[in-house]
C-alpha cells in the first residue's frame, strides 16, 4: 500500500546499472520536476488511445481522485489528468519510435516494489528499482517532491532504446508524460551532408597523394 510518511531524504544521483550483461545508463530524478526533460518531446500523455502501450496486463489509465489502484502525480505539469497505473502483479510495455537515445517521464509515489526495465535495440536491458539500483526514497509518499518527480534516462555511449516495461508487485506504479529525444530530420540531413563532405575531402586527399 502507499505510505503517507517518509524517512530520510536521499539526494538524487546519476548512476550506472547493469543486467543481465554489461549495459549502462545514466539515471536522473528531479525531485518535484515535471516531464519533459529539456530537449525532449512528450509522445505519450495517456489522454488518447495510449497506442504506445504494446503489451501488458493489470494496468489502468486513471484520472483523479487517487484511490487504492493509483495516485495522481502531483508534480506533473497537469496533475489530475490521465496517467498510467500498473497494478500489483501487472505490467505494461511502452514502445518507442526508432532512434530514441534518451527519455523522461513523471514518476509518482516511487515504491521499492516498482521495477522499470529499459530495453536496448541491441537486445540488452537494465532493471531499475527505486531504493535499490536507483538510490532515491522509495516509500510511496503520494505528495512530497522527494518521491514525485521527473525521471530521466540517457545512454552513456549513445545507446538506442526501443522500449520500457513497467511492472509492480503491489499497487501501484504510476507514470505520465513519457517524452523522448531523437535526432531531428534536419539534424540527420546535416549529418548526411557532413559525412558526404568528409568523404569527398578524403577522396581528394587520396587523389593528390596518388598523383604525387
Amino acid at each position: 500500500m502507499k505510505l503517507g510518511l517518509f524517512a530520510a531524504a536521499t539526494a538524487a544521483v546519476a548512476l550506472s546499472v547493469a543486467a543481465p550483461v554489461s549495459a549502462a545508463v545514466l539515471l536522473g530524478f528531479a525531485e518535484g520536476g515535471a516531464s519533459p526533460a529539456p530537449g525532449m518531446t512528450v509522445f505519450e500523455d495517456f489522454e488518447g488511445l495510449a497506442s504506445s502501450i504494446t503489451s501488458g496486463s493489470l494496468y489502468q489509465i486513471k484520472t483523479a481522485p487517487s484511490d487504492s489502484n493509483g495516485a495522481v502525480i502531483p508534480t506533473s505539469t497537469f496533475p489530475g489528468t490521465k496517467y498510467l497505473s500498473v497494478l500489483g502483479g501487472g505490467n505494461a510495455t511502452i514502445t518507442f519510435a526508432p532512434n530514441v537515445r534518451g527519455f523522461s517521464f513523471d514518476w509518482g509515489s516511487t515504491d521499492a516494489f516498482n521495477t522499470l526495465r529499459i530495453n536496448y535495440n541491441s537486445g540488452l536491458f537494465v532493471n531499475v528499482i527505486p531504493g535499490t539500483t536507483f538510490v532515491n526514497v522509495a516509500n510511496g509518499n503520494q505528495v512530497l517532491p522527494i518521491t514525485n518527480g521527473r525521471f530521466t534516462v540517457h545512454g552513456n555511449n549513445n545507446e538506442v532504446f526501443n522500449s520500457i516495461q513497467l511492472s509492480s508487485s503491489a499497487p501501484s506504479f504510476e507514470v505520465d508524460n513519457i517524452a523522448a529525444v531523437v535526432p531531428e530530420p534536419a539534424t540527420w540531413a546535416m549529418m548526411i551532408i557532413g559525412f558526404g563532405a568528409a568523404g569527398s575531402i578524403i577522396r581528394r586527399r587520396r587523389e593528390v597523394a596518388l598523383t604525387a
